[in-house]
């Protein structure tokens, strides 16, 4: 009988051949950005293969890059590049882009619209009802996530991203991330580390299915 494979070594291989894919992409893929200052084409090719053709993210995990602040998605690509936030996937990508390719590619997906990529994630009438509290209102010790990420969760500037419409798998992922943070290092006061912090397992699967769902 075979080992297991432990849960995080099938990530490990999952996101290496993700990596893969996406650096290997086809290069039929048709520019999406006419109206900007076109990166090169390859570099297009690789962010489609993943986060969707016009960047509405996917139901597995990979973020909705459509509508997003371009300040941000260009702070997000030099620390990739830098290694300063860890991704196995992005930080061998944002190695081949140059700073003007990174600014264009940020306002290139900023422009774009997109249908939501997870608008029928499984989540019962009750789940998102408590999202929708959570996400516009807050509960107990925890803000509303609308109090940092901006009117209706679409971003505000470098630090907070715009979360509306963001795949349900994505935002469980990144606030596991965080949550794995705030254990391995207490983190400082009003962070998101801080928050996620706070959340349990229900709360963060009722904030997921609603951004989910929410706008475009």
């Amino acid at each position: 009988m075979k080992p297991a494979v432990s849960t995080f070594k099938r990530r490990s291989l999952t996101k290496s051949v993700v990596a893969g894919a996406c650096v290997a992409a086809a290069l039929a893929v048709p520019t999406i950005c006419a109206q900007t200052a076109p990166p090169n084409h390859n570099s297009v090719a690789a962010c489609v293969t993943c986060h969707g053709t016009h960047g509405e993210g996917a139901p597995s995990g990979a973020p909705r890059l459509a509508g997003q602040n371009a300040q941000y998605m260009r702070h997000a690509l030099s620390m990739f590049k830098a290694r300063t936030r860890a991704s196995p996937i992005m930080q061998p990508i944002a190695q081949t882009l140059s700073d003007v390719q990174m600014s264009a590619l940020a306002d290139c997906f900023s422009k774009q619209t997109a249908p939501l990529a997870d608008a029928r994630s499984a989540a019962s009438p009750q789940l998102l009802q408590a999202g929708k509290q959570l996400v516009e209102l807050g509960v107990a010790n925890v803000a509303a996530c609308f109090s940092c990420h901006g009117a209706q969760g679409k971003g505000n500037g470098a630090r907070f991203p715009s979360i509306a419409g963001q795949p349900a798998q994505f935002v469980i992922d990144r606030l596991h991330e965080f949550q794995a943070r705030a254990q391995a290092k207490p983190p400082q006061p009003a962070t998101m580390t801080a928050v996620a912090a706070t959340l349990d397992e229900s709360q963060i699967q009722a904030a997921a299915g609603y951004l989910a769902r929410l706008g475009n």
